[in-house]
């Protein structure tokens, strides 16, 4: 027989066959033990599906969404600035440093990390009230997660045409961060991410890729105990252990 008759047994249970189909399966049928006892399973399957009801929702459902509405704070409006574009800055990007270089307090160079995060005019956003891990909530991403805690604040940066908002939870120490209007990072280059400490140490955090429409999102890696903002520096491909270009955005965390 065909192999291929052996699939037909859902759409012949469902009546989903047109003659044809039909006539060369109920041949192959009769000769099918194991097509028999699948076609008379989800046969009955079938026939179970009927005898469900649409479930009237509780009234008290409206009333909670609507409680739940009015503890979400919504998000100030864009506002660009006249700062250099990302890709200005990354084309002054210097080369990498030697391997296992040790991180560098970045008050060395000449921009420092909480400078760039007043010059971007960070907006903190206070925590939503929301369980990620209720039992009747959906698989969450990492980002999600992050976004969702009940803890959660944000942190939204313009650079330019660039706009990045930064989730983070100290419950979770764990942050996130998602860009529109980014270009994509020059040949050879990346966007990396890091933890900066009050002390102006940067830690390394993992890496932002753009994509053609100039959006991307990431978990961060690590902790962010200890941190007192967050940054992206255009680096060499691979990352680097210690910033080598000024940030290019720059959100200080509360």
């Amino acid at each position: 027989m065909s192999p291929d008759l052996h699939h037909l047994s859902g759409a012949y249970a469902v009546d989903a066959l047109d003659p044809a189909e039909r006539s060369a399966f109920e041949q192959h049928l009769a000769a099918c033990d194991s097509c028999r006892a699948e076609v008379s399973e989800l046969s009955d399957a079938a026939h179970a599906l009927t005898s469900l009801n649409d479930a009237t929702p509780p009234a008290s459902l409206r009333a909670s969404v609507l409680a739940g509405i009015a503890q979400v704070r919504p998000l100030p409006p864009l506002v660009a600035d006249e700062t250099p574009a990302p890709e200005a800055l990354a084309s002054e990007a210097p080369t990498a440093e030697q391997p296992g270089a040790r991180v560098i307090p970045f008050v060395r160079r000449t921009s420092t990390w909480f400078a760039a995060a007043a010059a971007a005019a960070a907006i903190v956003v206070g925590g939503v009230a929301w369980s990620p891990w209720s039992t009747d909530a959906p698989q969450l991403t990492a980002v999600q997660q992050v976004e969702r805690a009940a803890d959660a604040a944000t942190v939204t940066s313009h650079k330019g045409d660039t706009t990045a908002t930064l989730a983070y939870s100290r419950t979770l120490g764990r942050s996130a961060i998602t860009v529109s209007g980014m270009p994509q990072a020059p040949q050879g280059k990346t966007y990396q991410l890091w933890y900066v400490g009050s002390d102006e140490v940067a830690r390394p955090a993992g890496f932002l890729t753009a994509g053609t429409d100039g959006r991307a999102e990431a978990a961060l890696e690590g902790r962010i105990d200890g941190a007192a903002a967050v940054g992206v520096t255009v680096e060499p491909a691979g990352g680097s252990a210690a910033p080598t270009s000024a940030p290019i955005m720059v959100m200080a965390v509360a």
